[in-house]
Order: C-alpha cells, then sequence, then structure tokens
C-alpha cells in the first residue's frame, strides 16, 4: 500500500465509512418517515377523536353537573342549614345562652364569690395572719424554753450524777485499783508464772520434753 499519497488513504476511509453508514441512515431515515406518516394518519386523528369524546362525554356533562346541579343543590342546603340550624343557634347563643350565663355569673358573683372574697379580705386572711404570727412567735419562745431546760436538766445531771461519779472515780475508785493492781493483781500473777513453769518442769520431768 502506499502510504505516501494521503488522498488515496483518505478516499479508502471514506468509501468504507459510506459503506457501514449508509444502511444505518438509511434504515433510520425509513423509520422517520414512517413515524411521521404514522402521526399524521393515525395517532394524531386517533388523538384529536379522543380529545372530541372526553371533552363532550365527560367534560361537558361534569361542567353541566356542577354548573347546574351540584352547586344550585349546594346552595339550597346551605340556605337550609343556616336557616334551620346556624341562625337559629345563633339566636339562641345572642338571646339567650349569653344573658343567661351573665345572669348566672351575677348571681354567683353577688351570692358566693363577693361573700367569700369579703370574708377572706377582712375575717380569715387577719385571723390567718395573727394566728400564723402567734404560732411563729410560740415556736420560736418554746425553742428557748426546751434549750433552756435542756441546760438546767445537763447542770442538774452533772452536779446530781456526773460529778459524785467523776468525785467517786478519782478519790476511790482509781486509788482502790491501783491497790488492787500492786498488792493482789500483780502477787497473783506472779505465783501464777511461777505455778505455770512449775508444772512445765514437771510434765517435763516426767514425760519428756515436746517431741
Amino acid at each position: 500500500m502506499n502510504t505516501e499519497n494521503p488522498g488515496c488513504l483518505t478516499g479508502a476511509a471514506r468509501a468504507v465509512a459510506l459503506v457501514v453508514v449508509l444502511p444505518v441512515r438509511l434504515l433510520w431515515d425509513a423509520l422517520v418517515w414512517c413515524g411521521r406518516q404514522l402521526w399524521r394518519w393515525i395517532l394524531a386523528p386517533v388523538g384529536r377523536a379522543l380529545g372530541w369524546l372526553v371533552h363532550h362525554l365527560l367534560v361537558i356533562p361534569l361542567r353541566w353537573l356542577w354548573e347546574w346541579v351540584l352547586v344550585p343543590v349546594g346552595k339550597a342546603v346551605w340556605w337550609v342549614v343556616d336557616l334551620l340550624v346556624v341562625t337559629p343557634l345563633r339566636w339562641l347563643w345572642e338571646w339567650v345562652l349569653v344573658p343567661v350565663g351573665k345572669a348566672v355569673w351575677w348571681v354567683v358573683d353577688l351570692l358566693l364569690v363577693t361573700p367569700l372574697t369579703w370574708l377572706w379580705r377582712y375575717v380569715l386572711g387577719p385571723v390567718l395572719r395573727v394566728v400564723g404570727a402567734a404560732l411563729a412567735w410560740a415556736w420560736r419562745v418554746a425553742g428557748e424554753i426546751s434549750r433552756a431546760v435542756g441546760r438546767a436538766l445537763r447542770w442538774v445531771l452533772w452536779h446530781a450524777i456526773g460529778r459524785p461519779l467523776v468525785w467517786i472515780h478519782r478519790v476511790i475508785l482509781a486509788p482502790v485499783g491501783r491497790l488492787l493492781r500492786r498488792y493482789v493483781w500483780e502477787p497473783v500473777a506472779t505465783v501464777a508464772r511461777a505455778v505455770r513453769a512449775a508444772a512445765r518442769e514437771v510434765r517435763t520431768a516426767l514425760f519428756g520434753g515436746p517431741r
């Protein structure tokens, strides 16, 4: 192959590309033409026919039903509900319930709230404040009396029991204990140690030492 002539190489490449691409382009153009014809002669007329049918068989009857049946019936029902329910209830609220409620509240305020407020403000409140102050004062005084009684009891117990016991311990029990320890317990302990030592010697002499 002569690679020095680029014109021959380009022509060969174009020829091969044309052979490969031409069937694909022909098929694509055929499909596009078929699609256009299908849309023009089948899909578009069928779509228009379906739109016409939906508009005349569904949209127009529904719009007519809404405008000439549902809206008038709704207005008539609301007129009846307003006439038989809303208006009587509003009238009942404005001319019966509100005045009766105001009258009942006036009676309750006159016979219950006002007397209880007056009773609390002028009787129970002052009495409770006085009683509370008296109880607080009595609690403080009782605490002071309790502390004074405690101090008096400690003084009496110390002088009646504690001080004599301390004196007895210091003057009698401690010297007696020292005498007993010196002249009784120490000699007895010495004799006991001597007896134990003699017993060990006798046991050793009779039975021998520990094996």
